[in-house]
């Protein structure tokens, strides 16, 4: 494929398709079935929360793990995990052992699972190239999140969680195929100088996102889902228009970072979450506006995670040890996850309706913003360095 240097890259987009569409059949939902299974708004956030609470707990795991199985055979089991709690979400019926099953599974899997992920495709992608092929896999998990949400939707409404969400289990097995033939990145066992000191933009880009996706992405999609009147197949078709609309954001804005134009392209990113956001609450409680706005503020907003991956990726690249950068900056995730995840509860808590979680995203989006700039001036002017060192 022209966005893949490599035949590692490749397998890697060919497994982040595949357990895109896992993931979009089954745990993009789990907001809306905890909603069904009675929870209340407030206790949603606390339960997210508890995960990646205990994500951050568990996180040391993956530092004894991968040097002593290997970062392939770590990240193997810990896809394998993840893909488990799929499942586990169709026993979830109010706090119970299928609730516990879920929060433990997904905080495991995820641990073992998004650090090596990271680190794979920080070793496998191109020099220079990493802008289009972070918005090239963002392509192709969103022609994923066309079919898998409508799909999801479908067999949720009509056969019920326990068989949508092993049809999940299933694809995300035959996604780890691909990874049983994917090269073995080189691993320090102990960590160089400065391993944990270089990821410090890092976490403050992971924080941010952490805390954007928990009053954003988690508020909206339970307010879109109480607007399509608590309808799997609304939600779903609708997470699939949106996908549609958004597949191919990322790869322009992938170009125009690798072209040299990343500074600007931070602004642009960040004008258009302004309006994601303000528009996403303007529309609460209003179903056609609520699909209007799903829609088209996906096919804008498809540009976030090509604008803030790519910076990320390129400092990763550029640190003493690639695992131990991507161990703190996923820690960064889970502590800016947490955070906005406690709030949001407390305001439901308070009285406030759900979307008001979405506006906990506007101060993150500057912050974001202006931490992204800083880091693209700093690569850019490393570049020379690092071509030299390269020749």
């Amino acid at each position: 494929m022209a966005y893949f240097g490599n035949s590692n890259i490749h397998r890697l987009a060919l497994h982040n398709t595949a357990g895109t569409l896992a993931f979009a059949m089954s745990t993009a939902f789990s907001a809306p079935f905890f909603l069904r299974a009675g929870f209340t708004p407030a206790q949603i956030f606390l339960s997210f929360a508890a995960i990646l609470a205990l994500r951050f707990a568990m996180r040391p795991i993956v530092l004894y793990a991968a040097p002593a199985f290997g970062l392939r055979r770590t990240f193997i089991f810990g896809a394998l995990i993840n893909a488990l709690s799929y499942p586990a979400l169709g026993f979830v019926d109010g706090v119970g052992i299928g609730f516990l099953a879920f929060i433990v599974l997904t905080s495991l899997g995820q641990v073992l699972y998004y650090t090596c992920y990271h680190v794979f495709f920080t070793a496998f992608s191109d020099d220079g190239r990493c802008g289009v092929q972070v918005g090239a896999f963002q392509m192709f998990g969103t022609l994923a999140t066309i079919a898998g949400p409508a799909a999801g939707g479908l067999l949720l409404a009509l056969r019920g969680p326990q068989l949508t969400f092993a049809v999940a289990f299933f694809i995300a097995l035959a996604g780890i195929l691909p990874l049983l033939r994917i090269a073995e990145p080189p691993l320090a066992r102990k960590p160089p100088p400065r391993a944990y000191a270089a990821a410090r933009t890092g976490v403050k880009l992971f924080f941010a996102d952490g805390w954007i996706q928990m009053s954003l992405t988690t508020a909206w999609s339970m307010v879109l889902f109480e607007a399509l009147h608590d309808r799997y197949d609304f939600f779903g078709g609708t997470l699939s228009m949106a996908a549609l609309a958004g597949a191919v954001g990322g790869v322009w804005l992938g170009r125009h970072i690798d072209r040299g134009h990343a500074r600007v392209a931070v602004w642009i990113n960040a004008a258009i979450l302004l309006v994601v956001v303000v528009a996403r609450v303007a529309t609460a409680g209003n179903a056609a506006a609520a699909v209007a706005v799903a829609v088209g503020t996906t096919a804008i907003g498809a540009m976030y995670y090509t604008s803030w991956l790519t910076a990320a990726y390129n400092e990763a690249k550029r640190a003493p040890c690639t695992f131990r950068f991507q161990f703190a900056a996923e820690g960064g995730w889970d502590t800016g996850g947490v955070a906005a995840a406690l709030i949001a509860a407390a305001l439901c808590g308070l009285g406030l309706p759900v979307d008001a979680a979405i506006l906990l995203a506007l101060p993150m989006v500057f912050a974001q913003a202006l931490v992204l700039e800083r880091a693209y001036a700093r690569q850019d002017r490393s570049v020379p360095t690092l071509q030299a060192r390269a020749v």
